[in-house]
């Protein structure tokens, strides 16, 4: 079984982190999957519409001015039914939303029910029941997120946008935007698994980082860095490919509303492909933090050589 209480360094976050999938990978997709699927599915088609409308309007403009505007029926749909599209969009848009709190959510509650069960001892309906019993704090968060976090973020980061103008902010861009993922997850963390109130999570996070500052923020520059890579190769092999039979279509056809529909649909796999693989490579990320936070309960609590030294008494017994 993965060891969740352990004091760690830098290295041992990132080992530990590719170890937990290693050993827990299989049962952890599983259910991720199961849970997340048909979520996953329906934001595929959602997304899918909204670049797909999007793109067709971009590139019939650019193709052929107001003439092929007036001719492109989902644009006169839209244009005769202003506010239901906008209902649509709000309720796509809060759907999304719904689908990104179960996504940060799932893999810390995967965890907690680990250490609960004293190994992957549950099922895909233990994890629904935890996300019930769950829900309305994940909502409170969110909502916290949006109207306290998100206003101090937009602070921290124009300050450093005005220090980039000195040079220094370049550099200290590298350093605050892991900072500021990681105190946010790990907030999250002591907010959903510890059950601390919002501030009380905001201020545990913040001590954690500021107590092991370099290791906690590098961990997660790092994760973030691999999970971009494997994204970005995973979003250039459909535009290489449909570039590639875009240019072999324009020598063979020369037809400029066929090349426009090609790269619109190039665009919008790009754009899909890019945004489901973030979905489930965020998992590197949020799994890398929850182990800095029991890594970081441990050290506080000392809880793995408690654990030790039960573990000799019974062994003795």
């Amino acid at each position: 079984m993965f060891q969740l209480y352990k004091k760690r360094n830098f290295n041992d976050y990132i080992n530990d982190t590719f170890q937990f999938f290693k050993i827990h990978g299989k049962h952890f997709f599983t259910l991720y999957f199961t849970i997340n699927g048909a979520f996953l599915l329906i934001a595929t088609v959602l997304i899918y519409f909204i670049c797909k409308v999007y793109f067709e309007f971009i590139f019939s403009s650019l193709s052929g001015g107001i003439a092929a505007q007036q001719n492109n029926s989902l644009g006169n749909l839209f244009a005769n039914n202003s506010s239901t599209v906008f209902v649509l969009a709000i309720l796509g848009l809060l759907f999304l939303v719904l689908i990104s709190i179960i996504q940060f959510a799932f893999p810390l509650l995967y965890l907690d029910l680990l250490e609960k069960n004293n190994g992957p001892n549950f099922t895909t309906k233990d994890v629904i029941v935890s996300l019930k019993q769950k829900a309305f704090k994940l909502i409170k968060f969110a909502v916290g997120l949006l109207f306290i976090f998100t206003p101090l973020m937009t602070i921290i980061f124009g300050l450093n946008v005005l220090l980039c103008f000195i040079i220094i902010g370049f550099p200290l861009f590298l350093i605050t935007i892991p900072a500021v993922m990681s105190w946010m997850h790990l907030s999250f963390t002591y907010y959903i698994v510890g059950d601390e109130r919002f501030f009380s999570a905001l201020s545990l996070a913040y001590s954690d980082i500021r107590q092991q500052f370099w290791p906690i923020v590098f961990s997660t520059m790092l994760m973030y860095m691999i999970i971009q890579v494997v994204n970005t190769i995973f979003t250039m092999i459909p535009y290489v490919i449909g570039i590639l039979f875009v240019m072999t279509n324009v020598e063979n056809q020369n037809d400029t509303q066929k090349t426009f529909n090609l790269i619109t649909i190039i665009m919008t796999a790009v754009v899909v492909v890019s945004l489901m693989a973030n979905y489930i490579l965020n998992n590197l990320l949020l799994i890398n933090e929850g182990i800095i936070y029991y890594s970081r309960k441990d050290v506080n609590e000392n809880i793995s050589s408690s654990n030790s030294i039960d573990l000799i008494g019974s062994e003795s017994e």
